[in-house]
């Protein structure tokens, strides 16, 4: 399959909002354009998609500069979803080179992905490609 990896443009709003709902988070075509909005026009963010030709987008990463004050800079996977269709195909691991790059662009020395204890297949996916496991943590969120 010849695959090209690409910035996320407005005009993949739509494909973008039916990738997100089969990672299980259902948000509006709306919703979507906001947040797509903010990432292309930040600095500190990229959102990249993969296609093969014509056909509908097969995957998506987001990936972010993040700075903390005890473990300073970094660049952080913050969503990776790969289509149902396509699906151990290299889509992700492509998605995530090219996400790596961009984090070498921006002079940053690691890279940072959380996954859902439930996600066993992409536990298996990061270790495959590199990634060591690190912690186990909880999340909280608190409405406000």
């Amino acid at each position: 399959m010849a695959l090209t990896v690409r910035p996320a443009q407005m005009k993949d709003v739509a494909a973008l909002t039916e990738l997100t709902s089969q990672l299980g988070y259902h948000s509006t075509q709306s919703e979507l354009t906001q947040r797509l909005a903010m990432i292309t026009a930040s600095n500190k963010h990229m959102a990249l998609v993969a296609h093969a030709e014509d056909v509908w987008l097969l995957g998506w990463v987001v990936i972010e500069h993040r700075v903390t004050l005890e473990s300073g800079e970094r660049a952080e996977i913050t969503g990776l979803v790969v289509s149902d269709k396509a699906r151990g195909q290299g889509v992700g691991k492509r998605l995530v080179q090219n996400a790596i790059e961009w984090a070498k662009a921006q002079s940053l020395n690691k890279v940072m992905v959380s996954s859902n204890i439930t996600r066993d297949g992409s536990h298996h996916f990061y270790r495959q490609i590199g990634f060591i496991e690190r912690k186990t943590s909880k999340q909280y969120i608190k409405q406000i």
